[in-house]
């Protein structure tokens, strides 16, 4: 029979505690008499599902001190692990963790890491592929024939921190990747079509749909303002979108806590950039042409798979339809450098990267930070691919999702909006990452840096007494989409809520407070635990979830923590404190407990929490804790949305 274990950390009071396993409410919350925010919206509510896909990874969300593993855990674990052998014939299938590829004894792995190296760097760094382990022979450095590869001697080239140990320019290299066939061309724009106008600064090309037969729709920028203070950890940016004129799609509409699909462009600078370094003339890059493609959804987002001819610009397609820095380098695009490279150190070192024998520093190169196409054609300045050759290698630029931080009905009929418009709004984080540029140590997201530019121009505009609306009509490509994401499916009911949120993770909660707090009989089931760095600068919507938000809202600061007793330093401690609360919530009828932000550190650490709460307060072993949760989640009452 299995033994339970009591988490001491959780408190015990006379509402709860193992004895007496069925929940009462907790005395001592307040009890709130409140009035709708706003009028009621005449629009129903829809019960149609809205688009979702995975968070964007721009989450502020405070994270739990790592916890590495030491070389001989890691060793004892490897040991018990089937060995796996490394082939690289085998290119399609899926690559398996790093763990099981491992073959070699303690004393290599002591060795690899080295004794002051931790297993959770090594795990952290490698692809999976087990190039890490690979034995390749070096090139015999004493033969009268060898010739040494001179590194090309630039900035971007320096920033790859390439890793190639000998090679020679007559080192042999054996299973190089195949060449990618190029799967498009430009051709002249016949005479008998029209002129081709292009708005790229403004709207991606009609062709970008998101799903038939709908177009991405420019929603006018009502209004943008910054959340954060300056010095927060992360810039975070809030948006009113004016929907009042999006399309009709069948009674779906948009919901509380639901998601929208944001299709952002590649900023002037990055697509000026590679045209520069391609040579590509000025004159040229906004050219009409014919473009014609063999197969496959490109340059549309979720099109049919057929070959398609359309009129459009080289700019329009590096602008909107491939992305240019958000993942690794692939070895077909290496491959497809090095076949256009004309200087022969440059053509070898591509060649070494997309061959079994570079396979580890081909490893090291995927597992740093993304790095852009820009800086890769900067670090071989002789290989300049034509471009249909460049854009068949690339991937798609596919919308990002950002989850509604407003209840849409609310929001439409809130005081002072003219014309009986409808918006909705949306906070968006900034994710920034290293950059290669001198003078410019990052570079924001595709994304969020798109949408920070908007902002931005909003902001200078307005603090110059513009206004931005009549002046600038800034908008955003956004479409609403076909499916629910998880938190907008299980909202609803008048049951009990814990909203459960850490960084940008508390966009949502924003929507489903207002939403709770027009009806008094639910106004006091609501309670929010907040994780943020600083409330000085990183809180998001302080002060704007109704009047009685000191009631329902608990703000965890990990920066401003000091350690004293009970005090919490992040949301999963606060969970903890709040055992009674949770343990009411969850038992009650059509209860529900909410989870929002990163999975690094705020999402384990909450799941790990909860187990803990149920182990105590409800007097149960840990594996029936992680059962009872998990029916829960079953149930759709626990409901974790993480990134």
């Amino acid at each position: 029979m299995e033994t339970t274990t009591r988490v001491k950390t959780i408190p015990t009071t006379s509402t709860s505690h193992p004895d007496d396993p069925i929940p009462s409410e907790p005395k001592g919350i307040p009890q709130l008499t409140l009035q709708p925010s706003f009028p009621e919206e005449s629009s129903p509510r829809s019960s149609g599902p809205s688009i979702w896909s995975e968070h964007s990874s721009e989450s502020d969300a405070p994270l739990t001190p790592n916890t590495e593993t030491q070389v001989d855990e890691l060793i004892d674990k490897l040991e018990q692990l089937p060995a796996a052998a490394v082939d690289f014939t085998e290119q399609k299938r899926p690559r398996r963790a790093s763990t099981t590829l491992i073959t070699e004894s303690p004393q290599d792995i002591r060795r690899l890491l080295g004794e002051g190296e931790t297993a959770t760097k090594l795990i952290s760094q490698c692809c999976g592929g087990g190039c890490c382990l690979l034995k390749t022979l070096a090139p015999d450095t004493s033969s009268p024939n060898y010739v040494p590869v001179v590194l090309p001697d630039n900035h971007a080239f320096k920033s790859l921190n390439l890793r190639l140990g000998p090679l020679g320019l007559d080192t042999e290299l054996t299973k190089t990747t195949a060449l990618p066939s190029v799967n498009m061309s430009f051709e002249p724009v016949p005479s008998t079509e029209p002129k081709h106008v292009s708005k790229v600064y403004r709207e991606p090309p009609r062709f970008l749909q998101p799903h038939p037969p709908y177009e991405v729709f420019s929603a006018p920028v009502y209004h943008a303002r910054a959340l954060t203070k300056p010095g927060a950890e992360k810039r975070t940016f809030h948006f009113d979108l004016d929907v009042t004129d999006y399309p009709d799609e069948g009674g779906v509409d948009f919901k509380v806590g639901g998601a929208i699909g944001i299709c952002p462009p590649n900023s002037i600078e990055m697509v000026d950039e590679i045209f520069d370094v391609l040579c590509i003339p000025k004159f040229v890059r906004d050219r009409p042409v014919t473009l014609k493609t063999t197969g496959g959804r490109w340059p549309t987002i979720w099109g049919d798979e057929q070959p398609r001819e359309l009129i459009t610009t080289r700019r329009e397609l590096l602008t909107w339809c491939v992305d240019i820095q958000s993942h690794p380098p692939t070895k077909q695009m290496l491959r497809m450098m090095a076949e256009y490279a004309e200087a022969p150190n440059e053509k070898k070192i591509l060649l070494y990267l997309t061959s079994a024998q570079g396979q580890a520093s081909f490893c090291d190169l995927r597992t740093t930070t993304h790095i852009t196409v820009a800086q890769l054609l900067n670090a071989f300045p002789s290989s300049k691919p034509p471009l249909p050759a460049l854009l068949s290698v690339l991937p798609q630029l596919m919308p990002r999702f950002y989850s509604l931080s407003n209840d849409p009905h609310i929001s439409s009929a809130r005081p002072g909006l003219p014309g009986n418009r409808r918006l909705i709004e949306m906070a968006v984080s900034i994710h920034e990452s290293p950059d290669w540029h001198p003078g410019h140590p990052f570079r924001a997201g595709a994304g969020s840096g798109y949408m920070e530019r908007v902002a931005q121009s909003y902001i200078k505009a307005e603090s110059e007494g513009v206004d931005p609306r009549s002046v600038l009509d800034l908008r955003v490509p956004m479409f609403r989409g076909l499916m629910a994401n998880p938190l907008s499916r299980q909202f609803g009911g008048d049951g009990p809520m814990v909203l459960i949120g850490a960084g940008v993770g508390m966009a949502p909660f924003r929507g489903f407070i207002l939403n709770r707090l027009k009806n008094a009989t639910c106004a006091n089931k609501i309670w929010l635990i907040q994780g943020v760095r600083d409330s000085m600068l990183d809180e998001l919507y302080s002060g704007e979830l109704g009047d009685h938000e000191k009631e329902i809202k608990k703000v965890v600061q990990s920066r401003k923590c000091r350690g004293e007793k009970n005090e919490a330093k992040y949301v999963q401690d606060e969970v903890r404190q709040q055992a009674d609360i949770v343990w009411f919530v969850i038992n009650a009828l059509d209860g529900r407990i909410f989870v929002c932000g990163s999975s690094k550190g705020m999402g384990e650490g909450v799941e790990r929490a909860l187990i803990e709460v149920a182990m105590e307060k409800g007097g149960i072993s840990e594996s029936q804790a992680v059962e009872f949760w998990a029916k829960k989640k079953e149930d759709g009452q626990y409901i974790a949305e993480t990134w």
